[in-house]
């Protein structure tokens, strides 16, 4: 399903062009025109992708979107 930016909240997912699901762990800052949250795999082979790496710190990666963008995701 194509949602935009802005019906992003904590618990969406969303999908790479290969159909692979980051989750939004948290959302980081939003204003009037964007929206930077943090996405998280635990299913990802890339560590620095799990909700928790493996030292115990947040992982993820950080990502800002114009809220009038258009994604695919599951809200």
């Amino acid at each position: 399903m194509i949602i935009k930016a802005s019906e992003i909240k904590v618990g969406t997912q969303l999908a790479e062009a290969d159909g692979f699901l980051f989750d939004v762990v948290e959302i980081v800052k939003e204003t009037e025109k964007s929206i930077t949250v943090r996405l998280c795999s635990d299913y990802s082979s890339f560590k620095n992708h799990w909700t928790i790496k493996p030292d115990g710190t947040p992982g993820g990666v950080i990502k800002t979107f114009r809220k009038s963008t258009r994604l695919y995701g599951i809200a």
